[in-house]
């Protein structure tokens, strides 16, 4: 069987690519609906299992956190084993993870299977990155990454809204078989699709820093948990802050001194790269962030049900897919600074909307401020991608696929938390009752509005390599 893209190129015509691209945008959207559609199952699995928030929020950020640690052994893994090889690796393993939730009788057990669901996605997202920047080199690169981006970028939306619907007439059960489907679709396909050369010689995998990462993220997301429940002053708090930051530490000194260091430092050196990394930061946060706290609010504030807080995120997921669409194509043709402002700046906008309007509204003002929201991410996964990568040698890319995605779902993973902790400090200060939880959403809203105008000055300076005219 054909290993190599060239020998598959040959084996299946100029039809290849747009087939590949369609598979390896199969298998994304199938990791993502799994890691957003838990938001609107968290009312039903915290009465099912007799747990609270603060336990509960694990079945999303612990996804977001392994993800985010996985992403640095996408490349080794890659190396070692070869696209095929690896990919199907972490599809199976994250298929079985998932028939396992289905009998998970513990809190603890579904806390575990999404932690290794998430690992088994971060070895996957980078893999896709990659094999597109290998397809396609020229002006359809901006086109490609924009019809990938469009299962990235709009999946975090459907899972929520398919989720919804399918907790109404099922259970909170569904959310976990949702995926399979994409998952095997995707494993099957691999079989004649996805490359399989491996790299002789590969460097071995840093495990001592990868230990160091999750150690450092784990714990520091725990820290944030138990501080919304008992102060910083609380040892259950400030211990595992205190870990987390020595094991920060460890790591990055450890990155320092490897030649082939699992998080490649190298890349930051350029301006470009970690202007990028900036604004890949504050996307994961606003991403992941508002696909967490929108259904929360239409639950909480204005008291939608999951069903019908996922029928207002519908709209919201074909916006932000036609705007994918649009953005891969203005890709090629304009700027990544002009897109990446545009689209920080419309996010913001629609931020600072929702935190306007009053209580109460109504379901097409609040769609439409949601709408504008994805809109402008929509615009922002291509010129990312594309501003981020493009500045990086052949060599290079591998790594800086699995770096710049490790930052975004990092801000991710964070961002949750981060605003979570925000958004109970804001309650908390306001007081208690449905008018102090509506001002804690609306402070909320405005603060990851000020964030993403902040990150327009970084995008400012993002530069991407500029394309021969192949018609001159």
């Amino acid at each position: 069987m054909a290993q190599d893209l060239q020998a598959l190129r040959q084996r299946y015509g100029p039809r290849y690519p747009v087939w590949l691209t369609a598979l390896l945008m199969t298998g994304s959207m199938a990791m993502i609906l799994a890691s957003t559609s838990i938001n609107v199952a968290l009312p039903a699995i915290m009465d099912d299992f007799s747990i609270g928030r603060p336990l509960a929020q694990w079945l999303s950020t612990g996804f977001l956190a392994s993800m985010t640690a996985g992403l640095l052994l996408a490349a080794g893994s890659q190396a070692r084993l070869g696209t095929r090889s690896s990919a199907q690796l972490a599809l199976g393993i994250f298929i079985l993870a998932s028939i396992l939730a289905l009998v998970a009788e513990q809190a603890w057990q579904l806390i575990a299977l999404r932690i290794v669901q998430g690992f088994c996605a971060g070895l996957l997202q980078p893999l896709s990155m990659v094999l597109i920047f290998r397809l396609f080199d020229g002006p359809g690169r901006g086109m490609a990454l924009g019809i990938y981006g469009m299962g990235v970028m709009v999946a975090p939306t459907l899972g929520p809204s398919i989720g919804g619907y399918l907790i109404d007439h099922f259970d909170w059960h569904s959310v976990f078989w949702m995926p399979l489907p994409m998952c095997v679709v995707a494993l099957l396909g691999g079989i004649w699709l996805l490359p399989g050369e491996r790299q002789r010689g590969a460097a071995r995998v840093d495990l001592l820093a990868f230990v160091l990462l999750c150690v450092a993220l784990f714990a520091l997301l725990g820290a944030l948990a138990e501080a919304q429940r008992f102060g910083w002053g609380n040892p259950r708090a400030w211990v595992p802050a205190l870990l987390g930051s020595v094991a920060t530490l460890a790591f990055y000194l450890r990155s320092r001194r490897q030649a082939q260091p699992l998080l490649p430092l190298q890349l930051w050196r350029n301006p470009s790269f970690r202007s990028a990394s900036w604004v890949a930061l504050v996307l994961g946060m606003g991403l992941y962030g508002s696909t967490y706290l929108l259904p929360l609010f239409l639950q909480t504030v204005e008291g939608y049900s999951a069903g019908l807080a996922g029928v207002m995120l519908l709209p919201t997921g074909f916006v932000l897919g036609i705007a994918s669409f649009i953005g891969g194509w203005a890709t090629d043709r304009f700027s990544a600074v002009v897109l990446l402002v545009g689209g920080l700046l419309i996010f913001a906008l629609s931020m600072a909307g929702l935190g306007w309007v009053e209580q109460g509204s109504s379901f097409l003002v609040l769609c439409l401020w949601a709408c504008l929201g994805r809109f402008g991410l929509g615009l922002l996964l291509p010129a990312l991608s594309t501003g981020s990568m493009d500045v990086l040698s052949p060599e290079e890319l591998s790594q800086g696929a699995g770096a710049i995605t490790f930052v975004r779902q990092l801000g991710g993973a964070f961002g949750i938390n981060l605003l979570t902790y925000f958004l109970e400090w804001r309650h908390l200060a306001e007081g208690t009752g449905t008018a102090a939880n509506a001002e804690a959403f609306r402070q909320t809203f405005w603060l990851v509005a000020l964030l993403f105008l902040l990150a327009a000055v970084p995008a400012l300076g993002v530069r991407r390599r500029q394309f021969p005219d192949p018609h001159p």
